[in-house]
């Protein structure tokens, strides 16, 4: 692995509601965030950086997501041929109230959905 270190946002050292799984996956999400807080690793890379299994990363970046480390931005670029959709992009906020950079976009939708077959009703 090329990086070296990563910026975590302080506040999560002391939040006692975020698993130490969930803090070593906004960890390893930092790995790849830029200056403005914006990345986009796949969830298998971070399982791979993290030593357990998709399903675990998916658990905790809900979990992330609803403390507010982790804000999901609609993806750009084209869709990998093999890929079932495009990547996914997080913004990670340094602070509480700290917006995406001006051009993101926010995702509201729920990324559940795409998988889910058309006759499933809830």
């Amino acid at each position: 692995m090329k990086m070296r270190y990563s910026l975590i946002p302080s506040r999560a050292v002391g939040d006692c509601r975020l698993t130490h799984g969930a803090f070593r996956t906004l960890a390893s999400l930092c790995l790849f965030t830029s200056i403005n807080g914006i990345c986009f690793p796949n969830q298998t890379t971070l399982a791979d950086i993290r030593g357990v299994r998709r399903p675990v990363v998916t658990q905790q970046l809900n979990q992330l997501r609803m403390y507010g480390y982790v804000v999901d931005l609609e993806p750009v670029g084209k869709k990998h041929p093999k890929g079932f959709k495009r990547g996914n992009r997080y913004f990670v906020p340094t602070f509480e109230q700290d917006q995406p950079p001006p051009l993101e976009i926010i995702r509201f939708d729920d990324p559940g959905d795409y998988r889910r077959p058309p006759y499933v009703y809830l």
